[in-house]
């Protein structure tokens, strides 16, 4: 339930983009043929009251403004300074309430510990490898568990930078090639890349003591290469399509028969604490926080001895 803000905040930051362009499209196309842009004012002024409503759900969503400046982008081959000024507004709402997130991750939540103690180029190799773990568990949805190991970063260790520097060879391509490929798919990559940029450790967050990734810290980033895999597959299919009428279907029904499966698997093991914690450990044995808390469900229970086993034995000797 503590995710239902995940949700929440997708549904007013879709529904802000859906008013803004509303207010912006018909601006930008000129003016109708009776020369009355109809209550343009009305639409952007609902799109600002959504994206605040967004923001308070969760802060992750300032990264909206960004995008609508991608897509503008995308569709018009250009950012004009009439495509900015009118999202002033929403760069500023989204830094204020941005940088009090960040605050209270620090000071009230406590993100300050040795945990977060990395130099920017270490951070840089958790973005960079954070973004190709994402990436990778969309496209193969395996192994999903509540807290993934903690990885070790270590910045002389000469591997760790295929991450980041194999992010920069793609995003390099695909702006080389927007003429051939269209600016689709550098949208796409950017938008995901972007969206996810307050989750991947450029900033303390909470989590990261136990894990530098999470599931749900991809929702909004995921449809950026969502989109472009299903046009992507749309134009395949249409080759296909005139040649094999049926296969078109067959394939659409066996990826919804195999995601919803993996769906309704994943969703089993939030039933219950006890239940999400084994889960977890299958996965990720070495994590303190699910023994710690598996120890205090099934102490609830009743069951001691088994919740005894999960803690770790007390200190010996004084000081």
């Amino acid at each position: 339930m503590t995710e239902r803000k995940n949700v929440l905040a997708a549904v007013f930051y879709f529904a802000t983009a859906l008013a803004y362009w509303r207010w912006d499209e018909p601006l930008a196309a000129g003016n109708p043929p009776d020369g009355k842009i109809r209550n343009p004012l009305r639409w952007f002024f609902l799109a600002f009251a959504l994206f605040l409503a967004a923001l308070l759900s969760k802060t992750v969503t300032c990264s909206l403004r960004a995008a609508l400046l991608l897509v503008i982008w995308w569709k018009r081959g250009r950012i004009a300074g009439r495509d900015v000024w009118p999202l002033l507004p929403f760069f500023v709402a989204g830094a204020a309430l941005g940088l009090m997130t960040s605050w209270l991750e620090r000071t009230h939540v406590g993100a300050q510990e040795p945990e977060w103690a990395f130099s920017f180029w270490e951070r840089c190799l958790i973005a960079g490898r954070a973004l190709w773990f994402y990436a990778g568990k969309l496209f193969w949805p395996a192994n999903l568990t509540f807290i993934y190991p903690r990885w070790q970063i270590h910045a002389g260790v000469w591997w760790q930078w295929i991450f980041p520097l194999a992010t920069l060879v793609v995003v390099a391509a695909l702006w080389r090639l927007r003429r051939q490929l269209g600016r689709g798919p550098l949208v796409a990559v950017l938008f995901f890349a972007g969206t996810l940029f307050p989750a991947l450790g450029f900033t303390n967050v909470y989590p990261m003591r136990y894990s530098f990734v999470a599931d749900h810290f991809q929702y909004l980033a995921s449809v950026g290469l969502i989109v472009l895999t299903v046009v992507g597959l749309g134009h395949s299919a249409g080759h296909l399509k005139r040649r094999v009428p049926w296969l078109e279907g067959m394939i659409c029904a066996g990826l919804l028969l195999a995601l919803g499966t993996l769906t309704w698997r994943q969703a089993r093991i939030y039933q219950d604490a006890e239940t999400l914690w084994w889960a977890t450990l299958r996965l990720n044995p070495d994590s303190w926080l699910p023994h710690n808390d598996l120890g205090i469900a099934l102490a609830k229970e009743g069951q001691t001895d088994v919740a005894i086993s999960q803690f770790p034995p007390p200190q010996t000797g004084l000081r």
